[in-house]
């Protein structure tokens, strides 16, 4: 065939590679990114088939997409004008974003396009999984879609290479597209997109975990790719022949045997011919030739752009640094005539990717560190984009610079990356934040309002499981001090009561909950699951309300709305009211016409909450009203109000037992009606027992352990830190140790009076020691908190560490919620300069 009629027989795919040229350098990019959707059982894909499978997930998503594209029957793919849904054939689910230059915009659709299927999701057992491969079943254990096209590849990968179905069905890769000006520019792009395909893999290598075993190959997607299909994989062989341009890769493309065609909607298979043959058939049409184009899979594949498809999938705070690093480079002169000529020789690529393999940021490439090469690829992308995109690659850079790769990273951990990637928006962010709670009832007046950060809490399903177990035996533990309390006098000689607190705590309740409500406080270390217990409060537990509004206003974050539905919030406020609502309904003298009176010593009150559980009980029926406890009279064998001279059915208490005491003259109507059973109290004087700081002595005294189970016993000594009197005979223990102990009054509330030694000097300690020697004081183990990053974004600009107390709300013995506070100090209180963070699970 001579040189003019091969070129006649190119011309169809030559014009159509012309008429992707740009004019101009547009500074679009294009974006694919593949997603596995896994089993949080067992880390198997979702099938096709089944309630819980892709096809119904897809037509979940029906409404949204004009477009919708079947084979044999079944929805394979999804379309609206920005934005294409398709199934790899593991049923890795692919998300294509259109063409554009505005790299927030590429970022805000596919978070939009993404949102609704991770809700989808969020009602079944699978879970949206970034990685370059199957994390952890192998691909022969993946039922391959039910699709033509994908079993004759199959077929045909069977005979090529050995690595063909792991290609197919285990997995995942981001793509990323730029234009070209012309065929000369086309050139240049496509030699230096193969030339940095070693780098970009490397960079953004995503694939710790492979079929359920740690992955040694950093480069692992092109090791499969490699031994797929030889021939129409890895570089282009002609990549810097003279002749190098559109005719060279249409010929190639031309001499291919083309596996598959689509005939009208059927694909039948093509056997060996190639696609000269098969277009001899079919034709030169647009659909035609996308197809003919679509089915080799070099590196860098030509369209009427240039796809790139070094990247394995990766989370879309990397993504989108990862487009930006694309954009930077392949968009200014400069870096195109730099990075097109590091070399000319395909050896020099292939020993690129060895080298990286072997030696990983040890190695050289092209004659350079690997580090070096890379920063100053992230120095020349930056002068290719405007301030704010270059904020963008600071994931990846960060990786570069730490000689790490893309981890699994906490949810902690992806926050602070979008915040430094978003910090302008963050900041505004944070400001309408603080600006709604000075708005809200969480704001006492003053400089009194709720400080937060800008990363919730957010822990895991596991944990979630953890706190109803240590709820469960704790509660446990509880009911038998209050049972061995009331029959047992020597256990009453433990707490050394008073005998007007005595009396009160052994009067009996007309309900089984012994403690209604109550928070374990904890030192929960986030990665071992161990723990330690701070404190327990039952006596005015508090802060459900500011727990609920934090909650409220995550609507403001700009991070957490990138994907709300992937996390549960357990609501404390709604749910407490119908926990104690069901409590009183176990008394004999309530009935659905009683009163409920909030009582509390109101200066003393978190009174704007008392006030929103008023307004919650009216809304469930109840007449209710917040009263200082002293407000109350008893006549007639009826508490009645003096504000509203109405009777008093049932009273919340938030009074804690140390005000009652110390104004025990002053409520003796509250006191006589309460040892009248003249009214439903919850909760009543027993839970003093668990709230007065003596428990941890008390657990650990044998007296009160003979109540306890040998597990019991063994949970107890395990959790609970080593706790004594602050008297006289300690004092030579714990005065030259301050940093492993912690003083606390036996019988407080809001951590008043309490003092760390690490945060004291050695002096200071000495003589908070001494001041507090014999007054009603303990002295107990510190223990060190577990520590997170977070940021205050109205006051700092930098991430801090901070210290973290996990507080478990119980409901009549059941786990009902998490209240978690921060604090940079040793102790986290309100007068330690604490933080309150909202508190997440991942669904």
């Amino acid at each position: 065939m001579t040189k003019s009629n091969n070129r006649s027989i190119m011309m169809p795919l030559t014009d159509y590679f012309q008429k992707g040229s740009k004019k101009r350098q547009t500074g679009q990019i294009g974006l694919e990114v593949e997603h596995f959707l896994i089993s949080k059982k067992d880390g198997r894909p979702m099938p096709y088939h089944g309630p819980d499978g892709v096809g119904q997930l897809l037509e979940s998503l029906k409404a949204s997409y004009p477009q919708h594209y079947y084979e044999q029957g079944q929805l394979m793919g999804l379309e609206s004008q920005d934005v294409l849904i398709t199934l790899e054939p593991g049923c890795q689910l692919e998300i294509s974003i259109a063409c554009m230059a505005d790299l927030d915009q590429i970022l805000t659709i596919y978070l939009q396009a993404l949102k609704p299927i991770l809700k989808a999701l969020s009602k079944t057992e699978y879970e949206c999984c970034w990685a370059g491969g199957l994390p952890a079943v192998p691909a022969d254990q993946v039922i391959r879609i039910d699709k033509k096209r994908y079993e004759l590849m199959e077929h045909w990968f069977e005979k090529t290479g050995s690595r063909g179905k792991e290609m197919m069905k285990a997995t995942a890769a981001v793509h990323v597209s730029v234009d070209y000006q012309d065929e000369a520019d086309f050139i240049r792009k496509y030699r230096m997109a193969n030339i940095l395909h070693p780098l970009f893999a490397f960079l953004c290598s995503h694939t710790s975990l492979y079929a359920g075993k740690e992955n040694p190959d950093v480069l692992l997607r092109d090791s499969i790719w490699q031994d797929t299909d030889p021939a129409r994989c890895g570089i282009f062989p002609g990549l810097f022949d003279l002749d190098f341009g559109f005719d060279r890769y249409a010929q190639a493309i031309q001499k291919m045997p083309l596996i598959l065609m689509n005939d009208q909607g059927q694909f039948i298979d093509t056997q060996e011919k190639t696609c000269e043959e098969v277009a001899q058939i079919y034709g030169y049409e647009d659909p035609a030739i996308a197809h003919y184009l679509s089915m080799v899979f070099w590196n860098v594949r030509l369209k009427q752009f240039i796809e790139i498809r070094s990247a394995d999938s990766m989370p879309a705070i990397y993504t989108q640094a990862y487009c930006a690093l694309i954009k930077g480079l392949f968009y200014r002169e400069e870096s195109i005539q730099k990075y097109s000529t590091l070399t000319m020789r395909i050896p020099e690529i292939l020993e690129a990717v060895d080298h990286l393999r072997k030696d990983g940021y040890r190695a050289k490439v092209y004659g350079c560190c690997v580090q070096t090469l890379l920063l100053e690829m992230f120095s020349d992308a930056k002068k290719g984009l405007e301030p704010k995109e270059q904020a963008y690659l600071a994931p990846l850079e960060d990786l570069v610079l730490s000689q790490s790769h893309i981890a699994d990273l906490s949810i902690e951990e992806t926050y602070q990356k979008a915040i430094q990637t978003h910090w302008l928006e963050s900041k505004e962010s944070a400001m309408s934040i603080t600006h709604a709670i000075q708005k809200s009832e969480l704001n006492l007046g003053g400089n009194m309002y709720t400080r937060t950060l800008h990363i919730p809490k957010i822990f895991s399903q596991q944990d979630k499981k953890i706190f109803q177990s240590i709820v469960k035996t704790t509660y446990g533990i509880f009911s038998k001090v209050i049972e061995a309390y009331k029959k047992d006098a020597e256990i009453r000689k433990l707490f050394g009561f008073s005998s007007e607190l005595e009396e009160l705590i052994l009067c009996e309740p007309a309900y089984a909950s012994p403690i209604p409500i109550c928070r374990i406080d904890i030192f929960y270390q986030e990665k071992t699951k161990d723990f330690a217990f701070c404190e327990f409060n039952t006596d005015g537990t508090s802060a459900m309300n500011e727990n609920k509004r934090l909650n409220d206003f995550l609507k403001l974050n700009n991070i957490y709305q990138n994907d709300p539905h992937a996390y549960e919030i357990l609501e404390l406020v709604d749910s407490w009211a119908d926990a104690l609502i069901s409590t009183m309904k176990q008394d004999p003298i309530v009935s659905p016409s009683s009163r409920i009176g909030i009582c509390d010593f109101l200066e003393n009150a978190y009174y704007t909450e008392l006030y929103v559980f008023e307004k919650v009980f009216q809304e469930k029926g109840y007449d209710c009203e917040v009263i200082d406890i002293r407000q109350l009279e008893y006549t007639n064998g009826k508490l009645i109000s003096k504000k509203t001279q109405k009777p008093i059915d049932v009273i919340y208490r938030r009074a804690v037992t140390r005000d009652v005491i110390d104004h025990y003259d002053e409520i003796q109507p509250f006191i006589q009606a309460y040892k009248d059973h003249a009214f439903c109290c919850i909760g009543a004087f027993q839970t003093q027992l668990v709230h007065h700081k003596q428990i941890t002595q008390v657990l650990m005294d044998p007296l009160m352990q003979k109540y306890f189970t040998k597990e019991e016993v063994g949970f107890i000594e395990a959790h609970c830190p080593l706790t004594y009197d602050l008297t006289e005979n300690i004092l030579e223990k714990v005065a030259d140790d301050k940093d492993r102990w912690i003083i606390k009054p036996k019988d407080s509330y809001a951590s008043k009076g309490v003092w760390a030694g690490v945060d004291l000097h050695p002096e200071q300690w000495k003589k908070v020691l001494h001041n507090h020697l014999d007054q009603n004081y303990i002295v107990q183990r510190y223990v060190t908190p577990y520590r997170t990053i977070n940021i205050d974004l109205v006051n700092h600009d930098a991430f801090m560490e901070y210290s973290n107390m996990t507080g478990l709300y119980v409901y009549n013995g059941e786990f009902a919620g998490v209240y978690s506070r921060l604090s940079d100090g040793g102790i986290i209180s309100t007068q330690y300069n604490e933080k309150t963070i909202s508190t997440l699970f991942l669904r």
